[in-house]
């Protein structure tokens, strides 16, 4: 689905639909450093696709 953008960056609210978890759940995944993210846009953070996609592979595998 998300194949073609491997290379871009997504906000913290098209990062939390991609994971597929609510606004709070991925703000503690960050805030508790499971997640960081790879820059900043004024007050906007933005985290790498490619990071995201190894981070839900990783929670796909932990949940069994």
């Amino acid at each position: 689905m998300f194949g073609h953008l491997a290379d871009d960056a997504f906000t913290a609210a098209q990062a939390a639909d991609y994971l597929e978890v609510s606004m709070s759940t991925f703000r503690r995944y960050v805030a508790t450093g499971r997640l960081s993210q790879s820059a900043t846009v004024g007050r906007t953070q933005m985290f790498k696709v490619a990071a995201l996609k190894a981070f839900k592979k990783a929670l796909k595998t932990a949940k069994g």
